[in-house]
């Protein structure tokens, strides 16, 4: 039996609670310097900036880390797959207006629409200009070991003359970052020096510092007390016909005995000048050394010329599964 009492609803309190990190904007200057100098996505930045109580230094720490962790969780998963395109890269050390060493190396990625990606270009220069440092040669033309350019730290773009070196990160250390941002396989596949009396070189198929063919030339006058500086013009005369003729050989006797082809296509020094088929290469050389007052002459002491992807087996990919991969993120 009830008395008539009545009894009151019981009342709810709801309180809000707001956790400390969604109390925390980014602070919008701090965000587009952040996007600027590190071309991350706006959320990513955000992030970075948000977890770090919009402490810069922080945020780019926390993205470097990040970067590392993303690219090489992509890296492992693309590792497998055929980097067949890419970009030839050249730079030089110039004194006085001619090249005294000059260093190439060859970038790969899987597709041409990669290759032509500011972040993959840039990544190309900075390797070559790398490569400047650390390899010094007394050969005309050299390889340099992949691997200690790898390790190697990864110098600033060349052009960037208020740059400074950051000697924390190395060659493949930013190489797997940017496979996280770009989502290709990237390898470096061979670098070269190239050393000497004068140093010619030549990029085609890009711009003045990458291409998808590239080439040295190296000349010395006879006396070697002679000023090569006179022949760097020819030495760049050189690296064009290196590149556009494709020789096998430098010199006739380096042709193999058994060997039938002419040698006129296959020696560079006994190819017909680009500029004037009536002289061979050695002749020209020979003779704008001359006119230009190194009175005995010239010779080419070696060349090296690269093709983007050459003797690299690629798949015939399904262009539509390539589309559904994409599309699904893989």
């Amino acid at each position: 039996m009830f008395l008539g009492l009545r009894i009151a609803p019981a009342r709810h309190i709801l309180c809000r609670q707001y956790s400390a990190a969604a109390a925390i904007k980014p602070d919008i200057k701090l965000l587009k310097q952040l996007r600027q100098e590190t071309e991350v996505s706006m959320t990513k930045a955000k992030e970075a900036l948000v977890k770090n109580n919009n402490d810069y230094a922080k945020a780019m720490a926390w993205l470097e880390q990040d970067a590392q962790a993303a690219g090489a969780k992509k890296a492992q998963k693309v590792a497998g797959r055929t980097a067949g395109e890419g970009l030839i890269s050249i730079a030089s050390v110039v004194a006085e207006g001619a090249p005294r060493r000059s260093t190439m190396v060859e970038l790969n990625c899987e597709t041409d629409f990669v290759s032509r990606n500011d972040v993959f270009k840039n990544l190309a220069s900075r390797i070559a200009a790398t490569s400047l440092l650390l390899h010094d040669s007394s050969k005309a033309v050299e390889q340099i070991p992949v691997d200690s350019l790898l390790q190697a730290p990864l110098m600033p773009h060349p052009d960037d003359a208020t740059a400074v070196p950051d000697a924390t990160k190395s060659v493949q250390e930013v190489i797997v970052e940017t496979i996280g941002k770009l989502g290709e396989n990237i390898t470096l596949r061979r670098a070269a020096v190239a050393s000497g009396g004068a140093v010619g070189q030549y990029i085609h198929g890009g711009d003045t510092a990458t291409g998808k063919m590239g080439g040295f030339a190296v000349l010395e006058p006879r006396k070697v007390e002679a000023n090569a500086d006179a022949l760097t013009k020819v030495a760049r005369q050189v690296a064009r016909q290196v590149v556009g003729y494709n020789p096998q050989y430098l010199n006739q006797e380096d042709v193999p005995t058994a060997e039938s082809a002419d040698v006129s296509e296959i020696v560079l020094t006994k190819q017909p000048f680009m500029l004037n088929p009536d002289l061979t290469v050695a002749e020209h050389v020979d003779k704008a050394a001359k006119e230009a007052g190194i009175e005995d002459g010239a010779i080419v002491t070696g060349f090296l010329r690269w093709q983007v992807g050459e003797g690299i087996e690629k798949k015939e990919n399904d262009f539509a599964s390539e589309v559904q991969k994409a599309a699904s993120g893989n």
